[in-house]
């Protein structure tokens, strides 16, 4: 729908989000180097602790037990997905198929590495910690500010394990502000039986997420997880009306976990807390699949908006659908389309519109939002029933 020359939207469909249908076989494109140039707002800070794989990672990295993946569900509709359990070790998965939705937890930090993420989060949570209408407290940009994050992001022998999972090759996320989010969710205080949850039901704007937890000794604050197709659940959100039996709670073993899921295809969120004294605190590490025919959620500028000021997400926003765009048109310069005229010609107007779309975007000439309902019961999906007072929040879901 196009309204006074603004967009707004639902969740796009599970089709809009996979690989167009441009190539037989898949394209992959270099990783984004990180940037030469960084925002003045964020600069590099001096550090005692520098990332080591060897020492930070679990060695080896865990297998997790299972991982859901997501079929066609023509039963619930056109186009519509339902989550299928598999077992990791003897499920063969599809060449080329970027179907999962999401893995069982699986260790990811050594106590090393949760002691050193903490410290590095205890040096920039006062400078770098923000409000917004989705998150009561976040830290963002400490890909900038912090080397062993920075390091963490880019460790290749994380990268390849995940890309196991995904079925692509995987990359640090092009934005550099995506580097490790860290979430809050704050325990309750005496005046309620539970805290604002550290997040909302929604959809990822980026392709994956690595969410790793960095603390123990809280009760509640589940991942939920919705196992529907995600437009369907988020029409339902948006109806305050997605039943507890249409989601599940997963809880992480202990700090150094990790969950990695493709949240721009599964509707997530984290229930509040209901007890302890300890904050819930997760890094929230962001990647990109390397398939060059991939296309992006244009909420992803929103989301950007939301929490940086405009020159830097700008800037971040131009930087990955340039990179976005160069994969495809590296395919066409090593793969001149001498017998396909109508491929090549579909390419470049994907192209033409990534860019044209960003542009508009980026002059104010056009925004994307997929607003949800302001009287959306945060409780529903399986959260733990809230105060009165509490039980209204409004928030864009980016």
């Amino acid at each position: 729908q196009i309204h006074n020359n603004h967009i707004t939207m639902t969740a796009e469909r599970p089709r809009s989000i996979f690989p167009i249908d441009a190539v037989s076989k898949r394209h992959l494109t270099d990783k984004c180097p990180f940037p030469m140039t960084t925002p003045n707002q964020y600069p590099e800070k001096v550090e005692k602790i520098a990332f080591d794989a060897s020492k930070h990672l679990v060695n080896p990295l865990e297998v997790p037990s299972h991982i859901k993946i997501l079929e066609s569900d023509p039963s619930a509709g056109d186009q519509c997905v339902k989550l299928v359990e598999v077992e990791t070790a003897t499920h063969e998965r599809k060449v080329d198929l970027e179907n999962l939705a999401y893995t069982a937890p699986f260790r990811v930090l050594s106590e090393e590495g949760v002691k050193a993420f903490r410290e590095v989060i205890d040096g920039n949570v006062e400078d770098l910690s923000i409000c917004t209408p989705r998150n009561p407290k976040i830290i963002r940009a400490l890909g900038y500010v912090s080397k062993f994050v920075r390091d963490l992001n880019e460790s290749q022998v994380l990268l390849d394990h995940l890309s196991s999972f995904a079925n692509v090759d995987i990359a640090p996320h092009p934005m550099v502000t995506n580097y490790s989010q860290i979430n809050f969710g704050e325990p309750p205080t005496d005046k309620v039986s539970s805290a604002i949850p550290a997040d909302v039901w929604h959809l990822d704007s980026v392709d994956y997420v690595l969410v790793i937890m960095l603390t123990d000794g809280f009760d509640g604050g589940e991942l939920l997880v919705s196992n529907m197709d995600p437009n369907q659940a988020m029409d339902r959100v948006r109806a305050n009306n997605l039943p507890i039996e249409y989601t599940s709670p997963i809880k992480y073993p202990k700090a150094g976990y990790g969950i990695f899921m493709q949240g721009c295809r599964i509707a997530h969120a984290v229930a509040p807390l209901t007890g302890g004294t300890i904050p819930r605190i997760t890094a929230v590490n962001s990647y990109s699949s390397r398939d060059s025919f991939r296309v992006d959620r244009p909420s992803i500028y929103n989301a950007l908006a939301q929490n940086h000021r405009k020159e830097v997400y700008d800037a971040e926003y131009a930087r990955n659908i340039a990179w976005r765009c160069k994969g495809k048109l590296e395919y066409l310069i090593e793969n001149p389309q001498y017998e396909d005229a109508e491929k090549a010609d579909h390419i470049l107007k994907v192209v033409i519109d990534e860019l044209t779309m960003a542009r508009s975007l980026m002059k104010g000439e056009k925004s994307y939002a997929a607003p949800l309902p302001a009287a959306i019961k945060i409780e529903q999906g399986g959260f733990h029933k809230l105060p009165v007072e509490k039980d209204i929040v409004t928030v864009e879901e980016p």
